[in-house]
C-alpha cells in the first residue's frame, strides 16, 4: 500500500513492522521515534507515523499564536515554525484576563494532557491539562497558567480576615530581609491574596488546594482544616504559623498543611545513612541537640529528622533536612526496614 504525501516527492510505502527501529528513525512530522505502523521512503530515509501521515492538515493554517500571518506547514529537514502537535491544539483567547497581572494576551489551550514546564507561576505547581499560554513570552520567561488559576477572582472574602477583603497580587509584598514568616521560610514566589491593613497574606495554594480534610498513608487519622487566623507552632517542623493549620483530633497534633506530607524516611546529601522523621514526643527530655545542617539548637519536643543507626547521633530540623539544596526528593520506599540501619530503641524512638 502506498500513499502520495504532499510533504515528499516519492510515494510513501506502508510499513507494518518497522525494520529501521534499531537506527532510531524519527518521524519527520512530529520528530518522535517511529514505532509500529508507519509510512516511509527508504531511498530518502523519510518516515512518518501512520497517524501523522493521515492527519488532515492544510498546507497553511491560521493559528492564534501567530495572528499576523498564516503559518506554513513543513515536513522533513526544513524549518519548523510550530510543532505539529502544538498547531493542532484547540486554542482561543482567554477572555477578561486583567492586564495588570500580565501584560500580554493569553491563549487558552484546551486539548493538552501532558505535563509542561515550567510550573505555574501563580500556585507553583506543575501544569497539565487545559491551561493558558502567553505566546509573546519566550524562553526563559515562559508564562503558562492553570485554567483554574487564570480564573481566580481579584478579591475574595476569607475567614482568616473577616474585616477586609483579600486582594490578588502578582507577588508577595516586600518583607524585611530576615523575616521569619511562613511565606519567607518557604521562599514563596507565586501570587498571593493580601490584606495590607492587617499585614496578612495567603498563597494561591492556600486557596485552591486546602481541602477540609486530608488523609495520608503516613498518619492513621485524618487531618482537619482549621480555617481561621490563629497562631500555632507546628508539631512536625517546630516553626510557627499564623493561619489555617491542620489538626488531628485523635493525636492532638497541629501542623502546617505542607508538613502533613513530610516523608518518613529520606536520603540527604549531608549524611550517609537514611534519616527518619520523628514526632513521638516525650516529656522531660532536657539534653541539647544541635542540627547538623544549620548548627542551631533542635527542640526535640517537636518533629525533626534523625538517624536511626546505632551510635549515630545525626539530627536535623525538618525544614533543614528537606531543603532543596540538601534533599533531592528521594524518598525511601514504603515498607523500608529501619533495622537495616541498626535501629536502637533508646533514646531515639
Amino acid at each position: 500500500m502506498e500513499i502520495q504525501h504532499f510533504s515528499h516527492h516519492h510515494p510513501l510505502v506502508f510499513i507494518q513492522a518497522h525494520s529501521v527501529a534499531s537506527k532510531a528513525a524519527l518521524c519527520l512530522g512530529c520528530q518522535k521515534p517511529v514505532k509500529g505502523w508507519s509510512y516511509g521512503c527508504t531511498q530518502c530515509e523519510f518516515y512518518l507515523h501512520k497517524g501523522c501521515a493521515e492527519l488532515e492538515l492544510a498546507p497553511k493554517i491560521q493559528h492564534p499564536s501567530h495572528s499576523s500571518a498564516k503559518i506554513t506547514l513543513f515536513f522533513g529537514h526544513k524549518r519548523f515554525d510550530l510543532h505539529i502537535n502544538c498547531a493542532l491544539l484547540q486554542s482561543s483567547i482567554a477572555a477578561n484576563f486583567p492586564n495588570f497581572l500580565h501584560p500580554h494576551p493569553l491563549h487558552f489551550i484546551q486539548n493538552y494532557n501532558k505535563e509542561i514546564e515550567p510550573d505555574c507561576p501563580w500556585c507553583q505547581k506543575p501544569i497539565s491539562g487545559p491551561f493558558n499560554h502567553c505566546s509573546d513570552c519566550t524562553y526563559p520567561t515562559v508564562f503558562n497558567l492553570h485554567k483554574e488559576c487564570a480564573e481566580l477572582p481579584l478579591e475574595i472574602n476569607h475567614p482568616c480576615d473577616r474585616k477586609h477583603p483579600l486582594t490578588l497580587l502578582p507577588q508577595p509584598p516586600t518583607h524585611p530581609q530576615k523575616c521569619s514568616c511562613y511565606l519567607c521560610r518557604i521562599q514563596w514566589k507565586g501570587f498571593v491574596y493580601s490584606c495590607s491593613l492587617c499585614n496578612f497574606d495567603l498563597t494561591i495554594d492556600d486557596i485552591l488546594f486546602s481541602p477540609p480534610t486530608i488523609t495520608v498513608a503516613s498518619h492513621e487519622h485524618p487531618w482537619m482544616l482549621v480555617s481561621t487566623k490563629i497562631y500555632f507552632v507546628c508539631d512536625f517542623c517546630g516553626t510557627d504559623g499564623d493561619h489555617s493549620p491542620y489538626f488531628c483530633a485523635t493525636c492532638h497534633l497541629i501542623v502546617h498543611k505542607n508538613c502533613i506530607s513530610l516523608p518518613v524516611h529520606i536520603m540527604i546529601t549531608r549524611h550517609h545513612h537514611t534519616i527518619s522523621l520523628s514526632y513521638s514526643f516525650r516529656p522531660n527530655q532536657v539534653e541539647d541537640w544541635m542540627c547538623k545542617i544549620c548548627y542551631e539548637k533542635v527542640d526535640i519536643s517537636y518533629g525533626h529528622y534523625r538517624c536511626p543507626a546505632s551510635r549515630c547521633r545525626y539530627i536535623a530540623h525538618a525544614h533543614c533536612a528537606t531543603d532543596k539544596a540538601i534533599w533531592d526528593g528521594t524518598i525511601m520506599p514504603k515498607g523500608y526496614d529501619e533495622r537495616s540501619e541498626e535501629l536502637v530503641d533508646e533514646p531515639w524512638k
